[in-house]
């Protein structure tokens, strides 16, 4: 019985976890924190242009050998992010030349959506009230899967 019923405790917990979107699964990065991580691979960080979307931090992270640039907004709030993304994902039909597969995950303070074409690769990941970019090519998919692993986007 005593078995059971911790049993019980951990599925609870674990239940928890997945259902709230637990820090476990993602990592809120701010603006500071993406400069100096994107800075440290080797990319340009400039936050001097303007994004599509009015936020509070918008920066752009280049680097000449990869032909994509890493997009990051900051916002006030994670309703503006939402609707960010929303408006991005809405749009994605622009960034595209032919059909893709989409595939969307969703939690209780994330989501994120890629985009897969003949050529294009395209990520949109927002945690809570910050929002990524990356319109890549297929070329370049395990690049840009292993940046947004490493920030847990």
């Amino acid at each position: 019985m005593k078995d059971k019923s911790i049993l019980l405790g951990i599925l609870i917990i674990i239940a928890v976890v997945l259902l709230t979107g637990c820090e476990l699964f993602y990592n809120l990065v701010d603006h500071e924190e993406f400069k100096e991580h994107f800075g440290a691979l080797g990319y340009t960080v400039v936050d001097d242009e303007k994004g599509l979307y009015d936020s509070d931090a918008y920066l752009v992270a280049t680097k000449e050998d990869v032909p994509f640039k890493v997009e990051y907004y900051e916002f006030a709030s994670e309703s503006d992010a939402q609707k960010a993304y929303k408006e991005y994902k809405d749009s994605i039909g622009s960034y595209i030349k032919t059909d893709s597969k989409n595939k969307e995950t969703k939690g209780a303070v994330f989501t994120k959506i890629v985009a897969v074409s003949e050529e294009e690769y395209i990520v949109i990941s927002r945690v809570k009230n910050t929002l990524i970019f990356i319109a890549g090519t297929n070329d370049y998919d395990d690049e840009i899967n292993t940046l947004l692993e490493d920030i847990k986007y």
